[in-house]
């Protein structure tokens, strides 16, 4: 059982509703996605892209700018090496367009995630000299690789593109990541796609609108917060994607039976984004790079098949290992375990990091998976909110041969003897970081209101909300002691409408909830009738009421 949190009442939300003119609930959903100024209250709910950042404050852009017009202008070979995720691959895509449209000399290469694994690699470093490459663009990856200052001693130029943590090292080339500490970019939290997209921005002098579908899907499928100037520009992508998308993806959208002018947040997540991103964990990203950069409806449908064929075996890869590691976590008591380390010689590193997150989810804690070799294990992380991956593991540096990523993902590997060694650590360091209460599963709920303040004015505002996604999930609330009025069934879907009731002053106020039959309300009626309910609002253009609750948790009434 979820522990319900919402959220609290400080006297700031009547503040901001007077400043803005707004109500109390709707000052108060602001307040909860840290919104608490006039300024970035209007930038969030009437986004504009004169809010969008100067490509100029970003590191090292106006250098590489500088170096990649001279290398087109003086014919000079460049590589373009990018990530085999969704991130990268819209930044090579993006990039790769930009240098095609200007004739120049380029390569491209994604490693594979499955026998060269992540990151600028000897093989491609060995290709840049062989074929004698002036400039070497790392896209997604690169900002740690000390390999890319082995290119820059001979003689190769270097641009990294990149938005991953840190490490601390020395870097001779020139380094286009918002993480960097010696500046101040003013919202560090972008993904590649629109570092890229940026760069692309100053290589023309126009804003390159062109690209905004594929900013859209780096953002989404990077789990990047939808807040700032990544707000902005996935409004604008998604405006694109339903007007005009690259042919790659409007294919795509066509034969995964999606409606292109309803396309949202939902639909980047968790339907074109997991097939752009199963070919570069079951087999190769060419495939989606290919994709997205695709001239012919029929290649495009070629290579949407494949895609699909390779989410399939994705699927299948990803129920594989979860079904072992819930074997393998069968009789362990996890109260003695605040982080969960399993590894398997079967399991397919390409969708480690899938089956991570949902035993993250399943089990509210942080998740190391590790697929095994001879002598070493590589494996994938995912984190709950209060455990920085990326700390952990320089807590644990002793035990780790090399990581990367984010706060809440990354990837890594282990000598497979030094296993055991770093369970125990990794361990005894989530122990002294994490409280008890932090392995707890919460709901967040936004209000608390009552029927009586839904109505169309709430609705109205409601709509400046999206698109919703990390950062800004969709608003829920809470409403206590309300009853089943009544139970009825869908003629559209077959699912029962459970309408719910709550009287205030003297009226009653009504309104419906689609449920499944398995739902829990069904098991709670036999008990009593009132109940607190947590629920998000849409309105419903059917017959069955202008508003309709999308119930979330129902509890008998405290």
């Amino acid at each position: 059982m979820k522990e319900w949190r919402v959220a609290k009442q400080t006297p700031k939300i009547k503040e901001l509703a007077e400043e803005l003119g707004l109500s109390p609930i709707l000052s108060q959903l602001l307040l909860n996605r840290g919104i608490t100024d006039l300024t970035s209250a209007r930038k969030f709910l009437y986004p504009q892209r004169k809010y969008i950042y100067s490509p100029f404050l970003l590191p090292d852009l106006e250098k590489a700018v500088l170096r990649l017009r001279t290398s087109i202008e003086r014919r000079e070979k460049i590589l373009l090496f990018g990530d085999y995720d969704v991130d990268g691959v819209t930044s090579l895509a993006m990039l790769s367009d930009y240098l095609f449209k200007r004739e120049a000399l380029f390569k491209v290469m994604i490693p594979s995630r499955i026998e060269e694994g992540y990151g600028f690699n000897e093989k491609a470093l060995t290709f840049a000299k062989k074929e004698g490459i002036s400039l070497i663009i790392s896209l997604d990856c690169g900002s740690n690789c000390p390999l890319l200052n082995q290119a820059v001693s001979l003689n190769k130029d270097v641009i990294v593109i990149d938005h991953h943590e840190l490490n601390p090292m020395e870097r001779s080339f020139l380094l286009i990541n918002p993480k960097r500490k010696d500046i101040s970019y003013p919202f560090r939290d972008i993904s590649s796609g629109v570092v890229t997209f940026k760069f692309i921005w100053a290589l023309k002098g126009l804003f390159p609108y062109e690209y905004l579908d594929l900013v859209a899907l780096s953002i989404v499928c990077d789990v990047m917060p939808l807040m700032d100037e990544n707000r902005i520009l996935l409004k604008e992508g998604l405006e694109k994607l339903r007007l005009s998308p690259c042919l790659g993806v409007q294919t795509l959208i066509k034969e995964t039976s999606l409606k292109r002018e309803f396309i949202d947040t939902f639909h980047l997540g968790w339907i074109l984004g997991p097939r752009l991103n199963a070919s570069g964990r079951v087999s190769s990203a060419y495939s989606s790079f290919r994709l997205l950069r695709a001239d012919s409806p029929s290649k495009a449908s070629e290579l949407v098949s494949l895609l699909e064929e390779n989410n399939q075996q994705r699927k299948l890869e990803t129920e594989a290992i979860l079904n072992s590691a819930l074997s393998q976590l069968k009789d362990k008591d996890l109260t003695k375990e605040f982080v969960i380390v399993l590894a398997d010689e079967t399991w397919h590193i390409g969708v480690l990091g899938i089956a991570a997150s949902r035993l993250k989810d399943m089990f509210v804690r942080p998740v190391f998976l590790f697929s095994l070799d001879k002598d070493t294990a590589r494996g994938s992380a995912r984190s709950i909110e209060s455990f920085n991956l990326i700390e952990a593991l320089e807590a644990c540096r002793d035990f780790v041969k090399e990581f990367g990523g984010h706060r809440k993902a990354c990837g890594l590997e282990i000598e497979k003897k030094k296993l055991s060694g770093f369970k125990s650590a990794i361990n005894n360091y989530a122990k002294k970081v994490l409280r008890e209460e932090d392995l707890i599963g919460r709901l967040f709920i936004d209000k608390e209101i009552s029927f009586s303040q839904i109505d169309k004015s709430l609705l109205e505002y409601l709509k400046l909300f999206p698109p919703y996604g990390e950062a800004n999930p969709q608003p829920l609330f809470i409403s206590r002691g309300v009853s089943v009025k009544n139970i009825t069934t869908s003629r559209d879907n077959g699912k029962k409408i459970i309408w719910f009731e709550q009287r205030e002053k003297g009226k009653d106020w009504v309104f419906p909830a689609q449920v499944s039959l398995n739902n829990k309300v069904f098991q709670l009626i036999e008990y009593t009738n009132i109940f607190d309910i947590v629920y998000s609002l849409r309105e419903d253009a059917s017959s069955i009421a202008p508003v309709v609750l999308k119930l979330q948790d129902i509890r008998i009434s405290s």
